[in-house]
């Protein structure tokens, strides 16, 4: 060998050995910031064994030189989707540490912070990922609801926009925009807005907010008719968020998959999430209950009778267990065993309204008039303060030659429900059958700004009204 190969042989060597040397400090470097973000793992007494199981994994990766970041972000991303908050951002701030360029731990952590009302950093963070990743919308919405919190309007405003630059439609930001306009008392252009956010989501945003402001304008009819036609939630539905929405892959918390279910958009994501609640939770009647509904709305209605079923079986004094599987068996057209699921569920659930309402229909049906009105009095008498059982019962006491008893039930459908559209029809067309115009007109101005009363129906009224008094029925201004 020419002394020439033998110094090539010799840099090559120590070129390995260099690199090799600083790939030990580098790794080892890397592990010491993964040991110190490490959180003490937290209480899994009550948690599924798949859960401790995969955090114990987690915790092993993050103790190797080659694993170190990939199980500390593992373990990040378990604690985060069961609830273990605190440890998870012990862990993102390590992340933050070993792979600063990765907008996920930033957000994520943000996130939390947001959370416990930790708002100033919070915000620090998210400016750093929309620096990161500009194009992550989730992240400006998100900012700008700090903003907005931490009394910063124009900054929140400018955030929102920005938004609407890349997604012009982005309900999330015409909202940020619409409580902006509230503040400032910018009353029509919050109203512009707060009408296209409601148009676009069907009330599931801004409904709070525009019954306020109509209210505000003195549009009390208009902010009436939005209650009687929209039921809230009471919830705020939070925006799409793909970085946090992942998690729910890693979770195991049966509540936690039965919420995520409950506000999917795909309906194969809401059964799936449903499926793997019942696997952890399986005594719980609840979860299965919800998939059996889940079911019957895509139209799965042998999944949806399974489960419907089964909830009668785990849990007999669950009423909607058998009201919703009756149900489903009379839209298939199986009658019988739609009649005899309701006789069963009464003698377990006897003060079931529910299933009262269900007995009263069928005794109509079947033209037992006396046993009909007895189950609707039953239904009422167990839940008073709704108004479909008056509505039916004041129905059947007109039919039955009882007028003024049925009359009455339709008023006191109204205390419950001031919109219903049947209890408004009727009253409507019983003051104009009577020749009491004044009464008429009273319940027409009702009727004409209530949305829930069919065109069709309204229209056959008016023509009656035009019949019986003469001319049409127009409102006056003030209607």
């Amino acid at each position: 060998m020419t002394p020439k190969v033998k110094l090539v042989l010799l840099i090559g060597v120590l070129a390995v050995t260099g690199g090799g040397v600083l790939w030990w400090q580098w790794s080892g470097n890397r592990l010491a910031i993964v040991q110190e973000s490490r959180p003490a793992r937290p209480d899994l007494s009550a948690v599924a064994e798949i859960l401790r199981t995969q955090i114990a994994a987690a915790e092993t990766r993050a103790q190797s030189r080659r694993t170190a970041t990939t199980g500390l972000a593992e373990l990040s991303r378990l604690l985060h989707a069961n609830g273990f908050l605190e440890e998870a951002k012990q862990c993102y701030a390590g992340l933050e540490r070993l792979e600063p360029n990765e907008s996920r731990w930033l957000h994520r952590h943000a996130t939390i912070l947001a959370g416990y009302g930790d708002v100033e950093p919070a915000m620090i963070l998210w400016q750093r990922v929309i620096k990161l990743a500009p194009d992550y919308l989730p992240a400006r919405l998100r900012l700008g609801d700090c903003l907005l919190k931490s009394n910063r309007p124009d900054e929140a405003a400018a955030m929102f926009s920005d938004v609407l630059k890349q997604d012009a439609a982005n309900s999330y930001a015409l909202l940020g925009l619409a409580r902006i306009d509230l503040e400032a008392r910018r009353w029509e252009q919050a109203r512009e807005r707060l009408e296209k956010v409601v148009g676009q989501t069907n009330y599931q945003l801004g409904y709070d907010l525009i019954v306020t402001l109509y209210e505000r304008l003195g549009q009390n009819e208009r902010a009436a008719a939005i209650r009687g036609t929209v039921k809230a939630s009471g919830a705020y539905r939070d925006l799409p968020d793909p970085w946090m929405d992942e998690l729910i892959e890693v979770c195991f918390d049966p509540y936690r998959l039965a919420v995520a279910a409950g506000v999917a958009v795909a309906p194969g994501d809401t059964i799936r999430l449903l499926e793997r609640a019942i696997e952890l939770a399986p005594e719980e009647v609840a979860y299965r209950f919800q998939l059996g509904c889940a079911a019957e709305a895509q139209r799965n209605f042998p999944l949806a009778r399974e489960h419907f079923e089964r909830c009668t079986i785990m849990a007999p004094d669950f009423a909607d267990g058998w009201a919703y599987l009756s149900a489903l068996q009379a839209q298939q057209g199986d009658n019988a065993a739609s009649v005899r699921t309701v006789l069963a569920g009464l003698a377990h659930c006897p003060t079931s309204a529910g299933l009262h309402l269900m007995r009263a229909r069928t005794l109509k049906e079947q033209g037992q008039i006396a046993g009909a009105i007895n189950e609707y009095q039953a239904s009422i008498h167990y839940r008073a303060n709704e108004p479909d059982a008056y509505v039916e019962l004041g129905n059947t006491l007109i039919s039955a030659g009882r007028e003024t008893e049925g009359i009455e039930q339709m008023r006191r459908a109204l205390e419950t429900d001031p919109g219903d559209p049947t209890a408004l029809g009727v009253l409507t067309f019983f003051a104009i059958t009577t020749g009491d115009e004044a009464e008429a007109r009273r319940w027409f101005k009702r009727i004409n700004h209530q949305p829930r009363v069919p065109a069709a129906q309204a229209a056959d009224l008016r023509e009656i009204y035009r019949r019986t008094f003469g001319h049409d029925w127009i409102p006056a201004a003030t209607e």
